[in-house]
């Protein structure tokens, strides 16, 4: 009876591991946005060099990618303060654009088989100057900027699902929330990538910039080191910095590497953007949105696919000065990660390792059929 029982038990217990890993990740750290406050991070061996400016989620192990591509790691952590300590890991090679300034402009047209998902987990996010808040319980000037990047998209043949669905409040729950909502964009068929549009909370400083002597601002690329998908989500946006340094030097800021999902586990294509800050003119980020689709046309379809109007203020050249193709790097649309399929993945995982106890112990088999007996039991 014992033994029975301690059987029970285990089985109980690993259905539960298959349930657990199969439910959506909630982990993913989020502070009220009502706090000015952001955190410093110091070069760890010259304590007076400042890394890295983030307004929120910055954890132990977290990596980060400077605008030079200096690859840190985040060592230390004052919650309190505010403030923290990263260690230099290596100068990081980026994939390489053979590309110079156009001399001719060529029309725009736009390409078709091209769509992508957009959407906003912090729906509150404001700008100061322009908004008069940084956050408002409700669509927020975020969704202004978000505007602008979708009409630019769709301006260079792009379809474009987006979604301005409110996850509110700004909490730890919001990318839960939000999972829901990326997932009905993916659920629309034939999305080659999804990006979630959000703001930063800095100085203004940290993200004034001036692309071609046009006043703008910078970029930040955050991606999530915790699914399945990291390694080429990263790739994504290491391809995005480095066709950007080449054609708008100064549109991306940086990488940011946190723990967490982002929900980009549901597509291998999945970035979010921070575009701007809460005290930076919000005119100035949907300026950026203009050069950011560009960028995002060539590097995600190619030169070949791409509008020629993303095409106008480059020429694509080999070491013969001979015209060439980028080839993008979605090569298809990538398929949705499903709640359901991965609960039935874990079930399938365990009945099949039970199966395999079965066909090789006689104690196990025993054991399984009393236990599934007892479990579909009719007591009259």
């Amino acid at each position: 009876m014992k033994r029975s029982k301690l059987f029970l038990m285990l089985t109980f217990v690993m259905f539960c591991f298959a349930l657990a890993l199969a439910l959506p990740n909630t982990d993913n750290i989020s502070f009220a946005v009502e706090s000015p406050n952001y955190f410093t991070i110091y070069d760890y061996d010259n304590p007076g060099q400042i890394v890295l400016v983030k307004g929120e989620g910055v954890e132990v192990g977290d990596e980060y990618l400077s605008a030079d591509n200096k690859l840190y790691r985040i060592v230390e952590v004052d919650n309190r303060a505010k403030t923290g300590k990263a260690e230099f890991i290596k100068d990081e090679q980026l994939p390489k654009y053979k590309i110079k300034k156009a001399t001719n402009k060529v029309t725009a047209s736009a390409k078709s088989g091209k769509k992508v998902g957009v959407y906003h987990t912090h729906n509150d996010e404001s700008y100061i100057p322009s908004d008069g808040y940084d956050s408002v319980y409700g669509e927020g000037g975020i969704h202004d900027v978000g505007k602008a990047f979708v009409d630019n998209l769709k301006g260079l043949g792009i379809e474009v699902v987006y979604k301005t669905d409110l996850h509110l409040p700004h909490n730890s729950g919001a990318y839960t929330r939000s999972q829901t909502t990326a997932q009905a964009i993916l659920d629309t068929g034939n999305i080659d990538a999804l990006f979630d549009v959000h703001r930063d909370s800095t100085p203004r400083k940290e993200y004034v910039t001036e692309v071609d002597g046009e006043e703008m601002s910078k970029v930040r690329m955050v991606i999530g080191t915790a699914n399945q998908n990291y390694d080429e989500n990263k790739n994504f946006a290491y391809s995005i910095k480095a066709y950007a340094d080449e054609v708008y030097p100064g549109l991306i800021k940086d990488i940011y590497m946190g723990k967490g999902n982002y929900n980009q586990q549901l597509l291998s294509r999945g970035m979010l953007f921070e575009m701007g800050c809460e005290n930076i003119e919000k005119e100035l980020a949907i300026k950026s949105t203009k050069p950011l689709s560009k960028v995002v046309d060539v590097v995600l379809f190619g030169s070949d696919k791409a509008s020629e109007k993303s095409l106008t203020d480059v020429e694509l050249v080999d070491e013969n000065n001979q015209k060439t193709v980028i080839t993008g790097i979605a090569e298809g649309s990538a398929a949705s990660v499903s709640f359901i399929w991965i609960l039935l993945g874990s079930i399938g995982f365990y009945l099949l390792i039970l199966g395999i106890l079965c066909i090789f112990s006689k104690t196990v088999r025993y054991k399984t059929g009393r236990f599934f007996k007892e479990l579909f039991a009719i007591r009259k």
